[in-house]
């Protein structure tokens, strides 16, 4: 049942080998590995099994647990402890570890009278760096605070929300610039995905304001707003897909997922403002050939122009819902697409910081989705969250670095009432 496996992490002709198990989980139970200082917090999390009588019918529970410990995940498990089902929906510690080495650890499922069962293998670094973690705003008129994006130039936060009321008992997502605690500035209805571009003048969004359904989609295009005149345009036309704009470090492009068929065959492509020209930078691909199809979204800058980073869903027969959630990068003259970080489970949402030194990017590595960090300089992964109070969507989340030390990023908390909101953490 323990096989040996790996996946590659790649970047700049740099190829890092990353350990990932072979173990395929089939328990009820799933773990959280939180990082501490050398050590570890485990989280118990038990799903009750479909054919239960009834929810929290513990003859579903296992006899106990053992919990295994490695550094490389392969064939060097340790069996390092037990644990009886009090712990289920609890957690429980591991000391002893080394700081800044990668570990990982499962659980099985011991049962008396039937085949033991297996959790997910999560990963964790354990660190002494202290995060510290601030909250920055919410929607002012209180509901979901998605995706945005933040211009140093001005300060200023552009921000989408799913609702907005202005007209009565109708609402649309709507996009708002915010300054501070005052009352935000309406940019316009029917649209997501803002992004400023860097001398804070111009603000790129999709949009599907004015749209109608053509007999096979509501075509929604680019649309950019100029700050200063408050007038905004549309860059793109037809019946066609665009979402998801990004403009480039010397404000002459923007990057977007454009498709004429449908989300799920969303490309790469470049709006060049000088020429009005538009540009597919794919020309080929190495994906498996087990793909059925795949998108390109959220798309963003490295911050000499010359990548482009995004999220690549794939689809195959054995994999439909949720698919497949992997990071590529393309460069910004076209080409091939290449993996960068190719790992089983979820890897989305990447941001480069501004010195282009690391990519924060959103991952399950270790059992949950949260934000972790790649040092190009020392060639390393970090584990930046020492807590799991915030809770993060793929769809919904979003990530910027303020500078290079700070991440901004959209999540839910319990303490800011149940929205997502806007929030920074500190990184190594």
């Amino acid at each position: 049942m323990l096989l040996n496996g790996c996946e590659k992490f790649k970047i700049d002709n740099v190829l890092i080998t990353i350990d990932a198990s072979s173990i395929i989980p089939n328990a009820n139970t799933v773990i959280i590995a939180t990082r501490e200082d050398a050590s570890v917090l485990v989280s118990l999390h038990y799903f009750y099994s479909f054919f239960s009588k009834k929810a929290g019918n513990s003859t579903d529970y296992p006899d106990y647990y053992e919990v295994y410990l490695s550094k490389d995940a392969s064939d060097k498990w340790e069996m390092i402890r037990t644990l009886d089902t009090s712990y289920i929906n609890k957690s429980f510690e591991i000391k002893g570890l080394t700081n800044d080495e990668i570990y990982y650890v499962f659980l099985k499922e011991i049962f008396k009278k039937k085949e033991s069962k297996y959790t997910n293998v999560a990963m964790f670094i354990p660190s002494s760096f202290k995060s510290n973690y601030s909250f920055i705003m919410d929607d002012y008129f209180n509901h979901d605070l998605y995706s945005f994006s933040r211009n140093s130039a001005n300060n200023l936060i552009v921000y989408a929300t799913h609702f907005y009321e202005y007209q009565p008992n109708h609402a649309a997502p709507s996009i708002f610039i915010s300054e501070g605690n005052n009352v935000p500035e309406l940019v316009d209805i029917n649209c997501w995905f803002p992004d400023f571009n860097n001398d804070g003048t111009k603000i790129s969004y999709s949009s599907t304001k004015g749209e109608i359904f053509d007999g096979k989609i509501i075509p929604e295009h680019i649309v950019i707003y100029d700050v200063n005149t408050k007038k905004s345009s549309k860059v793109t036309s037809g019946s066609s897909f665009n979402k998801f704009p990004a403009w480039s470090p010397d404000n002459s492009m923007i990057a977007y997922s454009s498709s004429t068929q449908s989300d799920e065959s969303l490309r790469i492509t470049l709006y060049n403002l000088e020429t009005n020209s538009k540009t597919i930078l794919q020309t080929g691909s190495d994906l498996n050939p087990d793909v059925l199809y795949y998108s390109q979204v959220y798309p963003t800058w490295s911050s000499d122009g010359k990548y482009i980073y995004y999220t690549n869903i794939s689809f195959t027969t054995e994999n439909i819902n949720p698919g497949f959630y992997d990071i590529y990068r393309i460069s910004s003259s076209g080409g091939v697409p290449e993996p960068v970080f190719k790992h089983k489970g979820i890897k989305c949402t990447p941001a480069i910081s501004p010195d282009n030194s690391k990519l924060a990017f959103l991952t399950n590595l270790n059992g949950e989705l949260q934000i972790w960090v790649y040092d190009f300089n020392n060639n390393k992964l970090h584990q930046p969250f020492d807590t799991n109070d915030y809770f993060f969507l793929e769809a919904m989340s979003q990530l910027k670095w303020k500078n290079n030390n700070t991440i901004l990023f959209t999540a839910y908390s319990e303490e800011r009432g149940g929205d997502f909101s806007l929030f920074s953490i500190s990184v190594e």
